[in-house]
């Protein structure tokens, strides 16, 4: 009996080994052990920087590159190798290389030039080809930055930055270039689905751009109209986040991110609104008389805007929302109003 237990222990450990082995191998030593190992394989570096609290980083250390297909891309093109950013050398090579989210995987030239960067896990069918553009020096990170920061990079050329851009977790000059791309467009040009990614990579803080807004008043013309759905899901993502943190108190007089004073968001939404054709256009209507309630801190207001929204099937997504932003304009003695109201989706 001890010898079948032995024997299914040993063979466990078998397996085991071999299941281990069959993801990315990681160059054991220092960065410059790595990067000789490069030079002499001529291959590239490829460098995970990570810490010991990232969850992600664990994820795609344990998961994403620890299957043959992970390690069939990335043994053939690079020389892999590991580094703590909060230990050892890994503290001066974050900072040398502007490393400030985890994880964050670079690529070196085997001379040691970074040639690509890309920020953020993702499942390994999205992530290789992010890191793919980095094989090349004419897609890498480090080529079209160069072009950007001397001006020579042509308008044809910036759909394909904004992505490596966007890759590289560059949230800020992505929004810059992006609206330098809209500026440089003709009309037709804007509905040209070549030019996609600057409405595909609008965000929270595109509300009030001239491109947030061309999207929401064309997207049944861009690419003839195959544009129309993606296009809604950016619109709908931009506004009901808005309209959120304005219900909820995220955004206030007290905390306007806007610089608006007394007035708020919600004229500039109703007007977006109204030139759109969403479906659930009507409901998102609704929801501006909650939130500018809200934000004005007018409880009876908000009180009254429940009771009209709660007629559309849509609010039922977000009723918390409604509830809590009026729960903290009210006094304990006054909650129960707030429990009265959540009956309106029984």
């Amino acid at each position: 009996m001890k010898k079948i237990v032995v024997l299914i222990f040993v063979l466990s450990a078998v397996v085991f080994s071999a299941t281990a082995q069959e993801g990315v191998k990681f160059k054991e030593g220092d960065f410059q052990d790595a990067l000789a190992s490069a030079r002499e394989q001529n291959k590239l570096l490829f460098v995970d920087v990570y810490t010991s609290w990232c969850g992600p980083c664990r994820w795609m250390s344990e998961e994403v590159l620890q299957t043959p297909e992970a390690a069939a891309f990335f043994d053939k093109h690079f020389v892999c190798f590991k580094i703590d950013a909060e230990k050892g050398e890994g503290v001066a090579f974050a900072k040398q290389y502007d490393v400030h989210a985890y994880p964050t995987f670079l690529v070196f030239t085997n001379e040691g030039e970074l040639q690509h960067k890309v920020v953020g896990a993702d499942t390994l069918h999205l992530f290789i080809p992010r890191v793919e553009k980095g094989l090349q020096e004419k897609t890498s990170w480090a080529y079209l930055m160069d072009k950007y920061q001397s001006g020579k990079l042509g308008k044809k050329e910036i759909p394909a930055a904004l992505q490596v851009f966007q890759d590289a977790g560059m949230k800020e000059v992505v929004k810059v270039l992006s609206d330098s791309l809209f500026g440089l467009l003709s009309d037709k040009e804007r509905l040209d689905l070549r030019y996609r990614i600057m409405y595909d990579l609008v965000g929270y803080g595109d509300l009030f751009t001239e491109r947030f807004r061309f999207l929401v008043e064309h997207r049944q013309q861009i690419g003839k109209g195959d544009y129309a759905e993606p296009g809604a899901k950016v619109i709908r993502y931009v506004i009901e986040n808005h309209l959120n943190n304005n219900t909820t108190g995220m955004i206030s007089k007290r905390g306007n991110p806007w610089n608006l004073g007394e007035d708020n968001e919600m004229p500039y939404m109703r007007s977006l609104l109204e030139r759109c054709d969403l479906p659930e256009r009507d409901f998102l209507l609704a929801w501006c008389d909650v939130a500018q309630a809200s934000y004005n801190e007018d409880a009876e207001g908000m009180k009254e805007g429940i009771q009209k929204i709660a007629a559309f099937p849509e609010s039922l997504e977000y009723k918390n929302g409604f509830l809590r932003g009026l729960g903290r304009l009210l006094s304990e003695d006054q909650q129960d109003e707030v429990k009265a109201l959540e009956k309106l989706w029984d």
